[in-house]
């Protein structure tokens, strides 16, 4: 059974597969860099290495939230460097009991396009985020 890491964002609760997620650090500041994409908020030092941070929130087209103490930012690798995705928390570890296709109407701040699944949590229900289509590396930036 695979785990999943559950985020907070927006009063929505999506998931990470753990094997994408590299580390989970506490907010630090962030160096805005010139940017066409609205979601990219800019970049970080991460131990000497220049890591690009985009806004779940942003990414999504919806408004961010106000950054409590709960935000992290997920560092996740992609295809050629790490990226960091600012979340507002990062909830717990999680395997799911089912995980169902993406709903075609959903009322989610994440539209079907980024999602692989709904996975069901108990009574709950957490979205599945494909990795891939939420950094744009399918080709539709």
């Amino acid at each position: 059974m695979k785990n999943y890491i559950v985020l907070g964002l927006n009063g929505e609760k999506y998931a990470l597969s753990i094997s994408e997620i590299q580390e989970i650090i506490k907010v630090q500041p962030i160096t805005e860099v010139p940017c066409d994409k609205p979601f990219v908020k800019g970049v970080i030092n991460l131990r000497g290495r220049i890591v690009p941070v985009i806004g779940l929130s942003a990414r999504f087209g919806a408004e961010e939230a106000e950054q409590g103490s709960s935000a992290r930012i997920v560092i996740v690798s992609s295809e050629a460097d790490d990226i960091g995705i600012g979340v507002d928390s990062v909830d717990q570890v999680a395997s799911f009991d089912e995980i169902l296709p993406p709903a075609t109407d959903s009322s989610a701040v994440a539209s079907r396009d980024y999602l692989s699944g709904i996975g069901k949590l108990g009574d709950r229900l957490v979205s599945i985020l494909d990795l891939k289509a939420v950094l744009g590396l399918r080709g539709e930036l």
